[in-house]
């Protein structure tokens, strides 16, 4: 039974060893500098509404959340949605003292509220919103230090709340207190699908949370975000494994993932996604099947340069997947990506000024070998990476695209379902700078 979004946030907050996170500098102090506010991105800032944002972004619900360091900001943002309450319910965000401090509900019960936040002190210690810590605390329900709640709507389910008349439809009830258990063991499973370059979710963060343990990954700034950092060591534990040159290229394969989990205890579900890839990255022995095949070449001179009706480049994404019969999860976003650089989505694009510009001038004008289309493939290219049934017009999208997806697995060593796509061709990386292919 799969594990609810509540119930996976209140679970993580709970894990969250309590104690002293911030800065001591000699003759300064403290000063709100937090792998919590690196998270956030205004580290050096008091960051208890941080704290709050983190916890969601951590479990992948920062899209249930305003991203806000204001506890009035995110009351109003709360009113104005219909989505605050007087009563306490599981992972809201508490307005106390007047807007001064939030911590999160992790329990309640007839007469006190159970809170965790951060930018706080321990219990029974003197608390003006502005600690050093995280620290888990016990208030009256009814003290006047308590000004309401922040209760997001849950995707899936209500969490527990004391709230007769909750917005959400949630049932009322007297008191729920955290168990005290971590989550249920099926839950410690990372998806093969979910761990690729680009990704962001939990099954992301578990993988960093082995990496940590066995190459020292310090993922504090983009915890469940699979970017550079965490390629580079997905690649040092490969190497750790032995594994070397273009088999330690921090993309996992069946072998490093799965051992990645036995070393560090989860389970990897889905390990048929690796079967749709035409490079195994962990398996020397298999270089023949490096090679792409589905592509024909035609001769240069019967690519054609008539000028097509332009349409949308999303929808001959798709189509080329659908052609060349591999998934849209990653490819359609990179071709997104490259062809807005590339092109601006135009399917009638052409480069007249680099140095692929020269050659004789064809029909459209322009000189044989400029760069053309929507992905801006040159002719040569075009002709030998030429998908058998499309158009030999090179300004065709779906021909151009299929011309491209052929060229950057060969060239670059792109899987066949797209998802090492970011990690291996710059262009198509939206966390990265431009850079032609």
């Amino acid at each position: 039974m799969a594990v609810s979004q509540w119930r996976k946030l209140v679970d993580h907050v709970q894990s969250v060893p309590e104690g002293i996170y911030e800065t001591n500098l000699p003759g300064t102090g403290y000063n709100n500098r937090t792998q919590f506010g690196r998270q956030f991105g205004e580290d050096g800032q008091p960051w208890c509404v941080m704290f709050d944002w983190d916890m969601y972004a951590d479990v992948s619900l920062e899209h249930l959340v305003p991203k806000t360091n204001n506890v009035t900001a995110f009351s109003e943002w709360a009113r104005v949605r219909g989505q605050w309450s007087e009563y306490p319910s599981i992972g809201a965000w508490a307005n106390l003292s007047e807007g001064r401090h939030t911590e999160l509900v992790v329990g309640f019960d007839a007469t006190h509220v159970h809170t965790k936040g951060g930018n706080t002190v321990a219990a029974d210690a003197v608390d003006a919103g502005q600690g050093n810590g995280v620290y888990s605390h016990r208030t009256e329900r009814r003290s006047s230090k308590v000004v309401g709640y922040f209760a997001p709507r849950f995707e899936d389910s209500c969490p527990p709340t004391a709230d007769p008349d909750d917005h959400r439809g949630g049932t009322a009830m007297e008191s729920w207190l955290w168990p005290g258990t971590a989550l249920p063991a099926e839950e410690s499973a990372v998806a093969a699908s979910d761990v690729v370059f680009g990704a962001r979710n939990t099954s992301v963060r578990t993988v960093q949370g082995a990496l940590a343990k066995e190459v020292g990954l310090d993922y504090a700034a983009a915890p469940g975000t699979f970017g550079p950092r965490t390629k580079a060591a997905v690649a040092a534990f490969q190497r750790k494994l032995g594994l070397t040159g273009a088999d330690a290229d921090g993309v996992f394969g069946r072998y490093s993932l799965t051992e990645l989990g036995r070393r560090q205890s989860f389970v990897v579900r889905g390990l048929d996604f690796f079967d749709g890839r035409h490079q195994p990255d962990d398996d020397a022995e298999a270089s023949e099947a490096r090679s792409v095949k589905g592509y024909t070449a035609i001769p240069l001179k019967a690519v054609a340069f008539g000028h097509v009706t332009d349409g949308s480049t999303t929808a001959a994404a798709k189509e080329a997947c659908r052609i060349l019969g591999v998934p849209q999860t990653h490819w359609v976003p990179g071709i997104l990506v490259a062809a807005k650089r590339e092109s601006s989505y135009n399917f009638n694009a052409v480069n007249a000024w680099d140095s692929n510009a020269n050659g004789p001038t064809q029909s459209d004008g322009h000189p044989l070998n400029c760069s053309r289309g929507v992905l801006q493939v040159i002719p040569p290219t075009f002709a030998a990476y030429h998908h058998p049934g499309t158009s030999n017009e090179i300004y065709d999208g779906v021909a151009n695209i299929c011309a491209a997806m052929h060229y950057v697995m060969v060239r670059y060593g792109v899987y066949l379902d797209g998802s090492n796509l970011a990690g291996r061709v710059r262009q198509f990386d939206p966390t990265r700078r431009p850079r032609g292919y």
